[in-house]
């Protein structure tokens, strides 16, 4: 056999062992393209506005081994359906590997949001999944997005009882990547509990405290949270406590949810304390949406959503960055009012 002979049977034995491995695991491609067109107010400007509210792009695969374990891949990106572009690190949302049996789900990698976060915030925001200019400005994230570099573990459901535990390592100047400097090591904690119509959530976070000078310092939040469905009524809430140094303070929200056919009608609002006992450095935020199924996929939404700002703080403006950069100083308030359409795949 000559060498171009070789060369071709070691290239179709390649592709024959390739194909082999690819139809053992089932991979699946999803994502969310989700857009709003939106007229904005923040203080005295105000715009019309095209939104993307988390659109993503993603991919999923993996297959049985020995022992009846499990393993897989997550790499989904972020994308902006509004201008075409996606974050400069490609899998931002989430760029990790799992191993699963009898033991739960051990997960490396680059892992999304955080454990906490989907157990209280991310729970009782029904009415655009929390994205969007309407998504929670008042719950503070002590840890959740900051999870690089990062191990998590998941509990088998346990008679209704899900444990999780997460943990990220600082992320220095010494690793080369400077574009997300953490200088505490992000830690998650969770629990879900299910007990027929009742469903509670428990998160606890730690991690660098935006409102500290100080290097080194961190924060801690822990969420309580509860939601009830009876019929065709569902509702909840969840109370935030966060500590650390100039980020003391108390936050709530309350949500609600009502289901006629195709249509659903939500309506939340949120509330949150002084910062470290400083007198009008609260803030409030209202939301209502009116959601239209077009099929279990398809949705046209409409939502109005505003956030009052206490006299002496203007972080939530920052913090909600959908918004029109309007016009600057403390005691903003911020509000939108739009349409758009979610299709889940």
């Amino acid at each position: 056999m000559n060498c171009k002979m070789k060369s071709v049977a070691l290239a179709a034995l390649t592709v024959a062992c390739a194909g082999s491995a690819f139809a053992q695991a089932e991979v699946s491609f999803y994502g969310r393209a989700n857009v709003s067109v939106e007229s904005q107010k923040v203080g005295t400007v105000s715009e019309t506005a095209f939104v993307d509210n988390s659109s993503r792009l993603g991919v999923r695969a993996n297959h049985n081994i020995a022992g009846g374990m499990k393993v897989g891949t997550t790499l989904e990106a972020a994308t902006n359906l509004t201008t075409g572009s996606t974050n400069s690190k490609l899998f931002a949302r989430e760029a990790s590997v799992y191993l699963a049996g009898d033991f739960g789900q051990v997960k490396l990698g680059k892992l999304p949001g955080s454990a906490a976060y989907f157990a209280t915030a991310d729970y009782v925001s029904n009415h655009n999944h929390d994205t969007g200019t309407s998504s929670d400005a008042i719950w503070d994230a002590a840890a959740a997005f900051q999870l690089e570099r990062a191990v998590g573990y998941t509990s088998t459901n346990m008679s209704g009882l899900v444990l999780e535990a997460q943990y990220g390592l600082k992320n220095g100047t010494a690793s080369g990547d400077t574009s997300k400097i953490t200088t505490a090591s992000p830690v998650s904690l969770a629990a879900n509990y299910t007990m027929g119509a009742l469903q509670l959530g428990l998160g606890h976070e730690r991690g660098d405290n935006g409102f500290s000078s100080a290097v080194n310092d961190t924060m801690s939040a822990t969420t309580v949270r509860a939601f009830y469905t009876m019929g065709a009524l569902g509702f909840g809430g969840y109370v935030q406590k966060t500590t650390g140094t100039d980020a003391d303070r108390t936050a709530m929200r309350l949500s609600a949810m009502y289901t006629l056919g195709q249509n659903e009608f939500h309506a939340n609002v949120g509330s949150a304390g002084n910062r470290a006992g400083k007198a009008n450095t609260g803030a409030k935020q209202f939301t209502l949406a009116y959601n239209y199924n077009l099929d279990k996929q398809t949705k046209v939404y409409a939502m109005y959503t505003k956030i009052d700002q206490d006299s002496a703080t203007n972080w939530y403006q920052g913090n909600a960055s959908r918004f029109i950069a309007g016009s600057s100083g403390n005691g903003n308030t911020l509000s939108s009012i739009g349409a758009g359409v979610r299709y889940n795949f």
